[in-house]
């Protein structure tokens, strides 16, 4: 009979202990819901590797919170915080401005010149405190070297620049220079480097700076290359310039209109005085030699330049038919369609130029 008691014990118990463990979670449970805060915080502070427990969590939260009571102080620690970082930075300034460092140049032209291409190509990969620990240079140098790219002015410039550098890796090898001594082990480990040949095309590209040249100066200049234009052209063609000049000082005074007749008479006058004729009034001249200016009656003819079949929209011109055909027989007024018509305007026919009523202008002998 006893047995049977305790096989009722036992699984009595089991459930029992079952029913504890279950309590205590579900207790637990409620306490972290109840204190979220709290809980939160101690989490925060273990993922941070603070060794938070229970005993001392109060002791971290308290000490974490702001006291409010010494803002006053807080403040003031903030103030001075901020003006030693301004006294900092003044200072710094006034050091790299007054009191540079003279750090030796270890540099070659084709080194140089290798740095700004790293740069230039593949900017995130190679700053300049990456650059600063492949090459024998610091990073503040770097940052100078590629803001104010030095140009030299010839080849032999880059030659001395790169015979200074070598007597600069001469005296770091044999201890002087005066460097501290971590930048002197940094510098020596590029003591035994292969230093690139110089490549002569990367010279002869873009060395000489452009001068800034300002406004008036160069109006000057335009100027004084305007008048060395003039004076080559009064001495290689002298008697041109003379007869231009003469040709400008008529036009000014004489601004009255004169018809074919007059102007080859005042032609003849200048042939029969011994003045010289350019090529247009010899033109002029020939043409009234061969052909004899037709009467009033027949130039004074209207010439209709459109049929009643065709309907044209451009200017055109009726031509009687005539087997001698000279340089001279050219209508003096042409009818003018009514849809090409407009007042003021200029119509052209060949070579001659008419007005808005149809009437004869000028002619220019040749353009067609």
């Amino acid at each position: 009979m006893f047995a049977p008691h305790l096989k009722q014990l036992y699984r009595r118990c089991d459930k029992f202990i079952v029913r504890n463990l279950r309590s205590a979670g579900k207790w637990n449970e409620r306490a972290r819901r109840n204190n979220p805060g709290l809980n939160n915080q101690i989490e925060a502070f273990q993922e941070d590797g603070i060794a938070v427990t229970e005993d001392n969590a109060e002791q971290f939260v308290n000490e974490s919170e702001s006291d409010f009571y010494n803002v006053d102080g807080s403040y003031s620690e903030h103030i001075e915080e901020t003006l030693m970082g301004k006294h900092e930075m003044r200072h710094h300034i006034v050091k790299e401005k007054y009191f540079k460092e003279n750090l030796p140049n270890l540099l070659t032209w084709s080194e140089k010149e290798q740095i700004r291409h790293l740069a230039s190509t593949q900017p995130d990969e190679w700053t300049p405190e990456k650059i600063a620990e492949s090459f024998p240079v610091t990073a503040p140098i770097v940052k100078k070297l590629l803001k104010y790219p030095w140009k030299p002015a010839t080849e032999q410039r880059i030659e001395r620049h790169d015979a200074s550098v070598m007597r600069n890796w001469k005296e770091l090898k044999e201890g002087g220079l005066g460097l501290p001594e971590n930048m002197r082990k940094h510098f020596l480990k590029f003591s035994e480097r292969t230093i690139p040949p110089l490549n002569q095309k990367s010279i002869k590209i873009d060395i000489t700076q452009e001068e800034k040249m300002g406004e008036f100066e160069r109006i000057v200049q335009r100027c004084a290359s305007q008048g060395t234009k003039e004076n080559h052209g009064e001495k290689s063609d002298s008697v041109g310039t003379n007869y231009t000049t003469d040709n400008k000082n008529k036009v000014h005074k004489d601004n009255s209109r004169t018809t074919l007749d007059e102007l080859t008479a005042k032609i003849k006058k200048r042939l029969e005085t011994g003045q010289d004729v350019d090529l247009p009034d010899q033109i002029i001249l020939n043409t009234t030699k061969t052909k004899t200016i037709p009467t009033n009656q027949e130039m004074t003819k209207e010439i209709e330049l459109f049929k009643d079949e065709i309907k044209e929209n451009k200017v055109t011109e009726y031509k009687e038919p005539d087997d001698d055909k000279s340089i001279m027989n050219y209508p003096e007024k042409i009818n003018i369609p009514r849809k090409a018509y407009k007042k003021g305007a200029t119509y052209k026919v060949n070579d001659c130029y008419y007005d808005h009523d149809g009437k004869f202008l000028y002619r220019v002998l040749g353009m067609c």
